[in-house]
């Protein structure tokens, strides 16, 4: 997220939590005042009807912004920012109205102020930028609604004075706002970068420690079954068929412990300590982590300890059933919301950073089909490429696309093999990748009691990930989010055509790890 773009609530999400009560707050005076004024200040009032819809364009702004700050509808967008405003600008609008040609004083009207006070709420949910902007917006907006009413005011003071005091009330409190949003996101993005930069000395400095601390683990697992082996054969000096056999099988031992450790994830280490903490509280039970792809590797710090303190949550919860999580991560090119808005998948063979002229890509589905190539200029058609090449013609190194099968990767042709040579261009960037992280619980307690647990929690999973979907009926709960992931790899540089090169491989899909 770019510093123009930040915001409190993006950055420090349990911190807009805690100040969460002030928007409520500034809501309920802004709409006291405009019932207030509007009930004191009746003898002013031609226009009824007018008046009646100042006030509830003015409740209905109050009510965008609790309704749009609360944690189950994080984070405060644009939209909810501008029709907050909007209906602001239009009650003051209908006050004006409602009293033109019997206003006697400029101060004593609830427009102005009550727009001040709603963009000075705004403060932890938008950009400094926006907040200011909005209060220059509405600034002008009064000056064109103050000044045409200069001749029925009962102060007489040059007109400039007029705008001056109606444009203060609205420039003091968003001019507040937008200063206190951009200290405390220049304040946040500094502590970040800070907090980087030490960890990454002190990174540097454990690497060595850490880099002890796993030979030392490694050898004394192999001094469980290995090292006593080789020395018993070493000290009989002859091999038989039974320490062959033994070889085998210490082999496979080691080559699974291995694998298990490459392929332990964040993820894996999260839902680990959760399982020893039920095992101390005496309900051991089984904690199921799918995500056979590794998905989670992507995952931001943010993201990681959102989801984290989230599983952390469900397992403490009082009635959970310790044998029920389920945690499962899947990738699909579009969001599982219908009406979330997202870009057009790539295509499934073919990264768009390797685009090949002048062969075309054509409708079918099989891996590295190419289309008729467009005729030469001599009239005869050029040369088809070969469909089935050798793997000493693929592209180096080989990109992953962006099928949904683990291990497919491009394909490319070599001039070597006679064809026609191919210009491998570079095309604009993959659309974005959505994870899909799924958690299934049992929380044995009525729905409102799940949903009040889990709102501070979910307050942050809503600005960190997206498209949260959460079903509870109980005993089951089920809470669903979207992680955009950028794929980066299709907007490399473009690739040249390689020399022969090692044959690929294709990884199947592994089961679902159970952790016991």
């Amino acid at each position: 997220m770019t510093a123009r773009r930040a915001t409190q609530q993006r950055l420090d999400p349990l911190g807009t939590l805690a100040a969460w009560p002030l928007a409520p707050g500034l809501a309920a005076v802004v709409l006291c005042y405009s019932v207030i004024a509007t009930v004191l200040q009746s003898d002013q009032v031609q226009n009824p009807l007018l008046a009646t819809l100042a006030v509830l364009a003015m409740a209905a702004a109050a009510g965008t912004l609790v309704i749009a700050t609360q944690p189950a509808h994080s984070p405060f967008g644009r939209q909810a920012h501008i029709v907050m405003v909007t209906l602001a600008v239009l009650g003051y609008l209908f006050e004006a109205l409602s009293r033109w040609g019997s206003n006697e004083l400029v101060q004593d009207d609830f427009g102005p102020i009550s727009i001040g006070l709603l963009l000075l709420a705004l403060a932890p949910y938008r950009p400094w930028r926006e907040i200011a902007l909005s209060g220059a917006i509405a600034s002008v907006i009064a000056i064109a609604i103050t000044l045409p009413q200069a001749g029925t005011f009962r102060i007489d003071v040059p007109v400039a004075v007029y705008a001056i005091v109606s444009v203060v009330q609205i420039l003091a409190p968003a001019a507040a706002g937008a200063a206190y949003s951009r200290r405390v996101v220049t304040s946040i993005l500094a502590w970040q970068t800070d907090a980087r930069r030490a960890i990454v000395a002190r990174t540097e400095e454990a690497r060595g420690q850490l880099a002890r601390a796993v030979v030392e683990q490694q050898v004394t697992a192999l001094k469980s079954g290995v090292i006593p082996f080789l020395t018993d054969v070493l000290e009989r000096g002859t091999v038989t068929a039974l320490d062959i056999a033994q070889a085998g099988q210490l082999a496979a031992e080691v080559r699974r412990t291995l694998v298990a450790e490459i392929d332990r994830t964040w993820l894996d280490s999260v839902v680990t300590r959760e399982r020893a903490a039920l095992a101390e509280r005496g309900t051991p039970g089984l904690l199921v982590v799918a995500d056979p792809e590794h998905r989670a590797t992507v995952f931001g710090a943010e993201q990681r300890a959102a989801t984290a303190a989230l599983i952390g949550a469900l397992c403490a919860a009082p009635g959970f059933d310790p044998h029920s999580l389920v945690v499962q991560i899947t990738g699909s090119p579009q969001p599982r919301t219908p009406g979330a808005r997202s870009r057009p998948a790539p295509s499934a063979d073919v990264p768009t950073s390797a685009r090949v002229a002048p062969a075309q890509r054509s409708n079918s589905s099989a891996p590295g089909h190419l289309a008729a190539p467009a005729p030469s200029p001599g009239g005869r058609p050029a040369p088809a490429p070969s469909a089935h090449l050798p793997t000493s013609a693929r592209v180096a190194p080989p990109q992953r696309s962006n099928s949904s099968a683990p291990g497919h990767l491009a394909d490319a042709h070599a001039p070597a093999l006679g064809q026609t040579p191919l210009a491998i261009l570079t095309g604009p960037p993959a659309p974005a990748q959505f994870d899909t992280i799924t958690l299934q619980a049992a929380l044995d307690v009525p729905p409102r009691k799940v949903r009040a647990l889990l709102r501070p929690y979910l307050g942050v999973i809503r600005v960190v990930f997206g498209n949260v979907r959460v079903t509870v009926r109980r005993p089951s709960l089920t809470i669903e989010f979207d992680a955009v992931r950028e794929n980066t790899s299709s907007a490399a540089a473009p690739t040249a055509l390689a020399t022969p090169a090692t044959p690929i491989g294709v990884r199947a899909n592994k089961a679902p790890r159970q952790v016991r």
